[in-house]
């Protein structure tokens, strides 16, 4: 039985100098428009290449393949869409406007998600590429750590190990969510977030409620 070899998703360098810095924004810009027109399972270094007008060396000097490439701009709006729930002030005492918070924060998370050149299609890579799927799963335990702190600093009383559960449910149905509405364009946005908003405000009340 042989062992499947997994392909490196390290960046190489971490440019220190502006040129490097550079170099590094241009591939990335590059990618990106790539995925737009091609999709993320046609893209190639060589495309990269040709559209960032660099050589094949150039590139790997900084990614060794395109998975590391996606790897970079999955990583980068995964930051940007956690920066929403680092900024979330949830009042776990006072649930009355539960619904509402959580719903802008779905808008916020598409607003930031359409913001990012290809912001779709890297969440898309994100999701069907194996390799990359621990940048997305990472991601979202972050975020479900960050949402169950945010209840226990406003309700110690509650036990921080049930909680978390329902948070990372919550936080995986949510992005679940932010990538149907990208997918289903037939769907009226506002109305499938709002849907989503009071299951989720549901959900996280039941599970404060037990702990009560």
């Amino acid at each position: 039985m042989t062992t499947k070899i997994e392909p490196n998703t390290t960046r190489r360098s971490a440019p220190n100098q502006q040129r490097s810095r550079d170099t590094l924004e241009q591939i990335l810009i590059a990618a990106a428009d790539l995925i737009e027109e091609v999709g993320f399972e046609k893209l190639s270094t060589n495309m990269i290449c040709r559209r960032a007008e660099l050589t094949p060396p150039a590139l790997y000097r900084y990614f060794p393949n395109k998975y590391s490439v996606l790897k970079e701009l999955g990583e980068r709006l995964m930051v940007q869409q956690n920066i929403l729930m680092e900024n979330w002030s949830l009042d776990a005492g006072d649930l009355s406007n539960l619904e509402a918070e959580i719903e802008t924060l779905l808008f916020e998370t598409i607003r930031v998600t359409r913001q990012t050149k290809a912001g779709a299609w890297i969440m898309r890579s994100m999701h069907a590429t194996p390799v990359l799927a621990g940048v997305r799963v990472e991601s979202h335990r972050h975020v479900a750590r960050l949402l169950a702190e945010r209840i226990i600093e406003t309700r110690p009383d509650l036990d921080h190990g049930h909680i978390l559960p329902s948070a990372r449910l919550s936080v995986e149905i949510g992005y679940a969510v932010v990538e149907m509405v990208f997918d289903e364009r037939s769907i009226d946005e506002g109305e499938i977030l709002r849907q989503t908003a009071s299951m989720l405000a549901f959900s996280l009340r039941q599970a404060m409620s037990h702990q009560a």
